[in-house]
This record gives structure tokens, sequence and C-alpha cells, in this order.
């Protein structure tokens, strides 16, 4: 698993490092005819890029099948439970400015008070 505080370095993009980490309490289960029961790991991760300092969010995942491990970092599926579970952590966390979570916040109040 990622943890914070790593030094990485992304192949086409440079050097980063894992300020911040959520992930789900336990992993979500998915099952398919090819492969049967999956165990998704999810996580959301806060990466600071050495070159210009810069902020942006990344969403690696672990998938276990059959009892091996395997990372992943290309579009994740996953449940709305999921998503809304490491949203929670990460607005835990301090991920993002206040300003992201106000127009977050008046995005949700507008959408739900929408007819």
């Amino acid at each position: 698993m990622i943890k914070e505080g790593q030094q990485k370095k992304a192949k086409y993009w440079g050097e980063f490092t894992v300020k911040k980490v959520a992930q789900l309490k336990a992993p979500e289960i998915a099952h398919s005819a090819e492969v049967g029961k999956a165990l998704f790991n999810y996580t959301l991760v806060q990466r600071q890029w050495k070159a210009d300092g810069g902020y942006n969010f990344w969403f690696p995942y672990w998938v276990t099948i059959k009892g091996k491990e395997r990372f992943g970092q290309y579009a994740p599926m996953m449940g709305e439970d999921s998503l809304l579970e490491l949203l929670r952590e990460a607005i835990r966390k301090e991920f993002f400015s206040k300003n992201f979570l106000n127009q977050l916040h008046q995005t949700i109040i507008d959408k739900l008070n929408c007819k």
C-alpha cells in the first residue's frame, strides 16, 4: 500500500511526494464469472510534484484475486458507498481547500434544491 511521506516517480510526469492518503476501512468486494471474488482496496492520494510544488489527486487501488494482490491506477470502478467513504476520509484529513469545499457544498445544495 502507498504511505504518506513516500517519494515516488511517475514514469512520464516526474517525482512527487505522497502528502496524504485516504483509504477504505475494508476492501469493496466484487464478483465476476471470470475470476470469482475480488477485493478492491481503493485509495485517494494527495500528491505534491517536486518540479513545481503543485498538488493533485490520484486514485490508485489494489485488487486481490485468488490471494494475489495487484496494483491498479487506471480509472477505478467503485460504488457510491466507497466513493463517499474516500471523500469523507479525505475531507477529514484536510485534502481540500476551503474554497473547493465551499464550491462543493454549494453545488450539492443547488442540486438538492432543484425540482
